[in-house]
């Protein structure tokens, strides 16, 4: 590919590049994805803290690995301003020279909200979505969550003939939809727009002919939510994020990316950690005892998985604004380094410590560090979707198993994320606590195998994650009060209903 950008986003000419490393290791294929941890040992053995790496075969997407914990906290904190999130500082994307079509590259693009942003405009970015975060009642969130996990746990049971064990896949029909639509819900989306979005969003993460349509339709979604909420806000996210921007500081393109950006990146991070909690819990035979015996919480299962199994295995996206050394190599302006979470919670000398102490040990970087971190509020809401769906799952669905030996599963290739393919799972038919969960609901849900029924919404559910709509400011005063919350919680059951036949 020619040369499209010669000059650095200050002005000045790319300098002189040395020449990269003679080997570059395969962060590629099946071998990699099936058990990555064993390829960062014999990386770490043979190598180094750093590596320089591929991450696809023509060895044109590439950059350097890094392994060690500390190095990798230096990176993520910056404190020496040498590394920077813009994607415009990648040499190797401003001179064309990636693999075109590459569905990588377009996690490397320039943004122009938060994502690229330096301090301090990362900060002044972030304050209107992380401010309106900080208006949930934590309290009606979880109780939301609950209910959805419950919606989705009451759909595993099929329509027909009762068998005695039920299997399910229980990455699509759980991990999946459960985080999108407690984020969906949060921003105020109607039930057609939710659906339209889940539908967008499923192509575009997994790859699907469509992605590319699918990224252009969810974008304009976002644009439309952002415009009617503007004219129209609500109790909810993104009614919110438009109050606290009345500084201008996000533009209405920056806002619709912004909310685009918690649902992303909320989503595929709640999903692989659900996913690789699970498969501990039912692969860990003295970790799933203690969980049962109270002698470990739910969270400190979590926690050892951000460990053991990291839910974002690589960060990537830091590229070097000045030249600099880093474990041994000197990394040219306009250098990559990834960020390997994986590698760093995988490290033998870390496991040593033992299972208690990962439960407890909160020095992971799975919620980054630095001004590029995760926010408090963004990490408590992700813990509590996460949280909150296993212990429904755990407290309905005790006796769940793998349906397949651990070793037969196929995993995605962990460039990001990591998780399994798909998640086979059976357990006994729960008769009596289906029944009674129907019951208790009070909302119409009908008995699976059994007709529909309508659904009748109940006044105690049309309460809002948020306790109130933002006040009305000068550009929507005069203008009849808004409606109540749109897409109300037992209207979303056709959505629920929407996700396992996927």
């Amino acid at each position: 590919m020619a040369t499209s950008v010669s000059l650095t986003p200050v002005g000045t000419p790319w300098p002189e590049r040395s020449a990269w490393p003679d080997h570059l290791y395969p962060l590629h294929g099946p071998d990699f994805a099936r058990d990555p941890f064993a390829y960062y040992d014999h990386l770490r053995r043979h190598v180094g803290p750093v590596v320089p790496v591929a991450l696809e075969e023509s060895h044109s997407l590439r950059g350097y690995l890094v392994i060690d914990h500390s190095l990798q906290l230096d990176i993520l904190r910056n404190q020496r301003q040498i590394w920077s999130r813009d994607a415009r500082w990648y040499r190797d994307l401003a001179e064309g020279a990636l693999p075109a079509g590459h569905p990588l590259i377009d996690l490397s693009a320039h943004r122009r909200g938060r994502l690229s942003a330096g301090e301090p405009e990362h900060a002044q970015l972030s304050g209107p979505g992380n401010k309106a975060l900080a208006r949930m009642d934590m309290l009606r969130v979880g109780d939301l969550i609950q209910d959805l996990a419950d919606q989705l746990i009451d759909s595993f049971v099929p329509e027909g003939p009762r068998a005695e064990t039920v299997e399910v896949d229980l990455l699509r029909q759980f991990a999946l939809p459960l985080p999108l639509l407690v984020l969906m819900r949060l921003t105020g989306m109607d039930e057609h727009d939710a659906l339209t979005s889940g539908s967008a969003l499923h192509a575009m993460l997994s790859g699907a002919a469509g992605a590319p349509h699918a990224t252009g339709e969810l974008a304009a979604l976002m644009d439309n939510l952002v415009a009617h909420k503007s004219k129209e806000p609500g109790a909810d996210l993104v009614s919110w994020m438009l109050h606290f921007n009345e500084d201008g500081a996000l533009t209405p393109a920056g806002l619709s990316e912004d909310v685009w950006l918690q649902i992303a990146v909320g989503h595929g991070a709640s999903t692989a950690w659900i996913c690789n909690t699970v498969l501990e819990l039912l692969t860990n035979e003295r970790l799933s005892e203690d969980l049962a015996a109270a002698r470990c919480s739910m969270d400190e299962a979590m926690n050892h998985v951000m460990w053991s199994n990291a839910p974002i295995q690589n960060i990537i996206g830091r590229w070097a604004t000045e030249p600099t050394w880093l474990g041994g190599h000197r990394i040219d302006v306009g250098d990559m380094a990834i960020v390997g979470l994986g590698a760093s919670g995988a490290d033998p000398v870390r496991r040593a410590v033992g299972l208690e102490t990962s439960r407890t040990n909160n020095a992971h970087l799975g919620w980054g560090a630095g001004a590029h971190g995760c926010p408090a509020p963004a990490r408590e809401l992700g813990a509590l979707i996460v949280r909150t769906g296993l212990e429904r799952l755990w407290e309905r669905l005790p006796d769940l198993e793998l349906a397949v030996p651990g070793e037969r599963l196929d995993w995605v290739l962990p460039h990001v994320a990591r998780t399994p393919t798909a998640l086979p799972v059976r357990f006994p038919r729960p008769v009596a606590e289906a029944s009674q969960a129907g019951a208790d609901a009070g909302e119409g849900a009908p008995v699976p195998g059994s007709p529909a029924t309508p659904v009748v919404p109940q006044p105690e559910r049309r309460h809002s994650p948020f306790p109130s709509a933002p006040p009305r400011t000068r550009s929507t005063a005069g203008k009849d009060e808004p409606a109540g919350p749109r897409g109300l919680l037992p209207g979303w059951r056709a959505l629920v209903a929407w996700w396992p036949k996927r």
